[in-house]
C-alpha cells in the first residue's frame, strides 16, 4: 500500500481534529452541524467535466453523476454518511465524482430523510421503495452496486438485510465504507481508538443514535444494528476501514459474522487511516489505493 507524505497526513489530520472532531463533541444542535457539514463538503473537489442530473425516487431527491460520453454498465447506488442526522448531496458530492471517475460506473446519490425530523424506520423504508423504483424503470438488479459509508453503511446492509426477508431482488454486490454497524456502542474500539480518530467521536454516535431511534426501537434490532443481524443469503461484500478508527471492530466483527454465515466478504484495514478516510483521496495515497480497490470490486462484479 502506497505510503502517505507524513507531513501532508499529519497536517490533515491537526485540521480535522479542529474543525471535525472538536466541534462534534460540544453539544452543538444537530441544525448547526448539518450547516457545518454542508459547507466542508466544499473543501472536496468536484469534477465539473461530469454530467450531473438532478431526479427523484420514491419522493426521495436524488443525483446523477456520470461521465458524459462513456455508456456505464454497473450503477452505485450510494447512501452517504452522518450519524444519521447529518450529510447530504452537498457534503458528498466530491466523494461521488471519485467514485465515478475511479469506477467508470454511474453513480445515483440517495438523500435520504433525515434525523431528528424523520426517525427510525423512516430513512430505510425510503432508500427500499426507491431501490424497488429504480428495477420497476428497468434497472437489473445485476447492474446494482449498494455502496453507504458510516452510518450510510449501515442503511445499505439493512436495505439489503430487509430485500431478502421480504424475498426481493437483491443487489449484485455490497460495498461498505467505514461502516457504523452496531447503535449499541459495544466495540471496544469506540474507547481504544478514541484519541486516534481523527474525524468522529464518539459523542457524534451517541447523539445519532439519540435523534435516530424513539421509544418503539431497540439498539439491538437487526435492522438498527445489522452487526447483529443474521446474514445468510447476503451478495458479495467489500468492506473498507482505518486502523485508527473508533468503528474498527463493527468491521471486523462484521467479518467475522460473514464468515461464519458464509457470505463472500473481503475487509480491507487501512493503517494509520482515519473514520471516512476515502473522501481524503486527493490528499492521502492510501485513500487512493482504496478507491483503486474498489473499482476491483465493482469490476468484478460487472462479469
Amino acid at each position: 500500500m502506497p505510503a502517505s507524505n507524513p507531513l501532508k497526513t499529519f497536517a490533515l489530520e491537526k485540521f480535522l481534529r479542529m474543525c471535525v472532531h472538536f466541534p462534534s463533541r460540544q453539544g452543538l444542535s444537530p441544525f448547526v452541524l448539518r450547516r457545518m457539514m454542508d459547507k466542508a463538503g466544499f473543501f472536496f473537489p468536484v469534477d465539473k467535466r461530469l454530467a450531473f442530473r438532478q431526479l427523484e425516487l420514491a419522493g426521495m431527491q436524488c443525483e446523477e453523476i456520470r461521465h458524459k460520453r462513456d455508456p456505464a454498465t454497473q450503477l452505485i447506488f450510494h447512501i452517504h454518511g452522518g450519524a444519521f442526522f447529518l450529510g447530504g448531496l452537498e457534503s458528498h458530492r466530491g466523494l461521488m465524482c471519485d467514485l465515478v471517475r475511479a469506477t467508470g460506473a454511474q453513480v445515483i446519490h440517495l438523500n435520504y430523510p433525515l434525523a431528528p425530523e424523520q426517525v427510525f424506520p423512516s430513512a430505510l423504508n425510503t432508500l427500499q421503495a426507491a431501490y424497488l423504483e429504480a428495477l420497476e424503470q428497468g434497472i437489473a438488479p445485476k447492474n446494482i452496486t449498494l455502496s453507504g459509508d458510516s452510518c450510510g453503511g449501515n442503511l445499505a446492509l439493512a436495505l439489503c438485510l430487509k430485500l431478502r426477508d421480504e424475498n426481493l431482488p437483491l443487489p449484485n454486490g455490497l460495498i461498505l465504507l467505514s461502516p457504523w454497524l452496531d447503535l449499541s456502542l459495544s466495540g471496544a474500539s469506540i474507547r481504544r481508538n478514541a484519541k486516534h480518530d481523527a474525524l468522529l467521536s464518539e459523542q457524534l454516535l451517541r447523539d445519532g443514535v439519540k435523534y435516530y431511534l424513539n421509544d418503539n426501537a431497540s439498539v439491538d434490532e437487526p435492522y438498527v444494528s445489522p452487526l447483529f443481524a443474521n446474514l445468510k443469503g447476503l451478495p458479495e461484500i467489500l468492506i473498507h476501514v482505518g486502523s485508527k478508527e473508533i468503528l474498527l471492530d463493527d468491521a471486523k466483527r462484521f467479518k467475522e459474522a460473514a464468515d461464519r454465515a458464509d457470505v463472500d466478504c473481503t475487509l480491507t484495514i487501512y493503517s494509520g487511516m482515519w473514520h471516512n478516510f476515502h473522501m481524503f483521496n486527493h490528499w492521502i495515497a492510501p485513500a487512493k489505493k482504496a478507491l483503486r480497490d474498489i473499482t476491483k470490486f465493482v469490476d468484478r462484479m460487472d462479469r
